[in-house]
């Protein structure tokens, strides 16, 4: 077979090499011309200083219509090879036919046969031409005629027009901001429409975000004061005891440079926090307290005919409140020594009953044992006692003996005048509140009347308000009220020669309300001045206190705690004497004000105890008494502890204390200079055993769970020398600053019934007290040396003898 002739290349025609040429110099002058450094989109044949706002006019339309002029040229010239292909490849044919003809002629044909006999032509190896279009070594071709270019240069300019009119940047600045708007809001883009302030607002926000205004840290050049300043104040507040947060917050703002904002919210978050541990579920603690009935209840259904009166129901709440607080103890009862309780509480008054409520709400079993017959601690009279017959006929005819009349009275001899009651009952509310009142059905009176002030005590003070040379038995009785420490600041003044206080006239002429607790205005009354660092110093009571019990707030102890913890080791005397050197009689009253109950000079009296009777005493609350005596608050405390599952016991005669026993370790020698010499130089360190339960006289043994506790409100050395077994005294030795107390001195009470009512006794409802502890000292100059002064000893008599000693 023959083969085709190879195609040879076409040269290209003087049409093509013209244009060719033509454009080389085009380009030679362009070149010329042109910047040499274009910017990236600019016009071809741009000039400095002229410069078009069309983009399509003077960069696309140059670009595009010489792209489209090669592609007509390429298809030119592709046409061109086409039709020389063709005619060549035609005469080629007729050649190869004329050829076959002629060999047949003079030779016999052989031809290939497949299976079916078919003959097998053989196939040309010409090859087919390539359309113009279609060319497997370059791209397509879009233009190819002058009518097509002439189309494009028309389309070009037709969209640069419309692009360069004001009508197409509308609508494109409208099609803009509508995919931004989708972009941006997308589900939320009607609630934008229909309130455009709030677009406002975000792009305010945003713009402040993009300047920093949202930084939670201020630039360097904004901090309020530089570092060395704020490391001097940081110190300073150090010196001054200020609380730790507070600190840590000055840091944050001074020194790191937090903005007011991330401060407070910082402040919030670490607020919420706090509420939200408090609100925790503590370990043991049930779930859900345990709903509580009043101790006394009425019946609200009952009907009207059978609703009793209002003498008959006092009757019946006076022969509720004569029973005694508690159950008797019965030593056949062998039930308290079975149960298991997870705290026993050793102990009688209102103050171990609260504990006690509180730990049943809290979720523990609690069994209160007092080794009084009412767990109250109200005593009573007994119509059995023997009576002296009556001496007079008037005294016979008095019907009824004085002891069957007050027999089974309670007679108050802890004297529960409560001071703060707004405090207290705040403190109260957790553990008497039942499911219809929050008190627990208590309710408390105020003692004294509007008349008097609310007068709760009456205070005579040997040789006070004297000049003392009749002796120390004249007095000038002073009524402490509930007009506050004005008040008794102005009775110094005018009746102990103490200077005033400030005014009490406001800029219009009128008194001022005196019945607070504002200390500022002083003034020349050394006495209100007095009260007013009695106040600060009592301040950090309850703070100390609590830091008694969680011993992890020591380290974040605030100054008035520090302050309160430093009167605890001195006496009172030191601090009157330094505090009020001038008036031996404002001495002398405030140190009946501060220790009205116990008969002890101020020498031996604590500095704390008498700070703070004397802002209990003096208070503008004045002193409250709770409706139906210790009794009724007892009572009220007690039946808490029953219904949440524990028990209250009275009439128990204890023994001693039960302790765990400890595995034997060898001890180590202990050093010398770490040696208790409270303890004869024996060193306790180590474990200490665990309380585990109380042993009774009869041999009976009360124990508690094994995480179970043994409270005791007996007193210091009520408990640890009476209760607590020598030989675990002996090896463990005693509580530090127990050698130093001294057991309280035997009281002797007497109890004085009078028969009538408060209208014919005409009674008041302050309580009197005679002072003799705190006496007028007597103060004299020093002999040889002018105007100095040796201080008196508060609590001497005329005869030199200590008083209360």
């Amino acid at each position: 077979m023959r083969m085709g002739r190879i195609t040879k290349k076409r040269k290209p025609s003087s049409s093509s090499s013209y244009n060719s040429s033509n454009n080389k110099k085009k380009n030679i002058k362009k070149a010329d011309t042109q910047n040499p450094n274009p910017p990236k989109f600019s016009s071809p044949t741009l000039v400095v200083g002229q410069v078009s706002s069309n983009v399509i006019t003077s960069v696309l339309a140059p670009r595009l219509t010489e792209l489209a002029v090669k592609s007509v040229e390429e298809y030119a010239d592709r046409a061109m090879s086409l039709a020389d292909s063709l005619s060549e490849g035609d005469a080629n044919q007729k050649k190869t036919e004329d050829d076959d003809g002629e060999e047949a002629e003079g030779a016999d044909y052989e031809a290939e046969v497949d299976l079916d006999g078919n003959i097998i032509t053989p196939s040309s190896s010409s090859s087919i031409p390539t359309p113009p279009l279609n060319n497997d070594d370059g791209p397509i071709l879009l233009f190819t005629t002058q009518e097509n270019l002439e189309d494009f240069s028309t389309l070009l300019s037709d969209t640069a027009s419309h692009f360069s009119s004001s009508s197409y940047k509308v609508h494109a600045n409208a099609a803009k901001f509508e995919r931004l708007l989708d972009e941006k809001y997308g589900r939320f883009r009607p609630l934008i429409e229909s309130h455009p302030q709030i677009e406002v607002v975000f792009k305010n926000l945003q713009r402040k975000y993009a300047m920093g205004g949202f930084s939670p840290f201020r630039r360097s050049e904004d901090m309020p004061v530089n570092k060395t300043t704020a490391i001097m104040l940081l110190f300073m507040m150090h010196r001054n005891n200020v609380r730790f947060e507070a600190l840590v917050l000055m840091a944050l703002f001074c020194l790191v440079g937090l903005q007011p904002w991330a401060l407070v919210t910082l402040v919030a978050l670490g607020r919420w926090e706090m509420e939200r541990r408090k609100g925790r579920k503590v370990k043991g603690m049930p779930k859900e307290f345990k709903v509580c009935e009043p101790y006394y209840t009425r019946d609200e259904g009952e009907k009207e005919e059978d609703k009793k009166s209002e003498g008959e129901e006092r009757a019946e709440k006076y022969a509720f409140l004569s029973n005694p607080v508690g159950t008797k103890y019965n030593p056949a009862d062998l039930s308290l020594r079975d149960e298991e309780h997870d705290v026993l509480l050793l102990g009688s008054g209102a103050d171990t009953l609260y504990a006690g409520a509180l730990l049943a709400r809290a979720g523990r079993k609690v069994c209160v044992l007092s080794p009084t017959e009412d767990v109250s601690e109200c005593t009573v009279m007994s119509a059995q006692q023997k009576q002296k017959p009556a001496k007079t006929k008037k005294a016979a005819k008095g019907g009824e003996s004085g002891l069957a009349l007050f027999a089974n009275v309670p007679f108050d001899t802890r004297a529960m005048n409560i001071s703060h009651p707004a405090k207290q009952q705040k403190l109260l509310a957790p553990a008497l509140c039942t499911a219809t009142d929050a008190q627990g059905g208590i309710r408390f009176a105020r003692i004294g009347s509007s008349q008097d002030g609310y007068a709760h005590s009456v205070l005579s003070v040997p040789g006070l308000g004297t000049d003392g040379s009749s002796g120390s038995d004249r007095m000038i009785p002073v009524v402490i009220n509930a007009e506050g420490p004005t008040s008794l600041a102005e009775f110094c003044a005018t009746s102990l020669g103490d200077g005033f206080p400030g005014s009490t006239m406001d800029l219009d002429g009128n008194k001022k309300d005196t019945n607070d607790d504002n200390l500022d205005n002083v003034g020349n009354s050394t006495s209100l001045g007095y009260l007013k660092a009695c106040r600060q110093i009592n301040a950090g009571s309850a703070e100390y206190y609590l830091s008694k019990l969680f011993t992890a707030t020591n380290n974040n102890a605030s100054s008035e705690s520090n302050a309160y913890k430093q009167s605890t080791i001195q006496r009172a005397s030191a601090f009157l004497d330094k505090c009020l050197p001038l008036n031996p009689h404002v001495r002398s009253l405030m140190a009946a004000i501060g220790n009205p109950n116990e008969n002890l000079s101020p020498g031996k009296t604590c500095m704390a105890a008498h700070v703070s009777h004397l802002c209990a005493m003096t208070s503008t609350e004045g002193m409250v008494y709770p409706v139906g005596g210790p009794r009724a608050l007892c009572h009220s405390l007690a039946s808490v502890i029953e219904q949440c599952g524990g028990r209250v016991v009275s009439g128990v005669a204890l023994q001693e204390l039960l302790f765990d026993k400890l595995p034997e370790v060898e001890k180590k020698p202990a050093k010398e200079d770490k040696k208790d010499y409270a303890n004869n130089g024996e060193d306790h360190s180590g474990p200490k055993p665990r309380c585990k339960g109380i042993r009774l006289q009869n041999g009976c043994e009360i124990t508690t769970t094994e995480e179970g506790a043994v409270l005791s409100t007996l007193g210091l050395l009520p408990t640890f020398l009476h209760l607590l077994p020598t030989d675990v005294r002996g090896a463990h030795g005693v509580c530090p600053g127990l050698p130093a107390v001294s057991e309280r001195r035997p009281l002797l009470k007497i109890l004085v019934g009078l028969r009538g009512t408060k209208e014919e006794l005409d009674l008041t409802g302050a309580d009197w007290y005679r002072l003799p502890n705190a006496t007028l000292p007597r103060d004299e100059l020093v002999a040889g040396e002018t105007g100095k002064v040796q201080l008196g000893t508060i609590g001497v008599d005329d005869d030199g003898d200590a008083v209360g000693g």
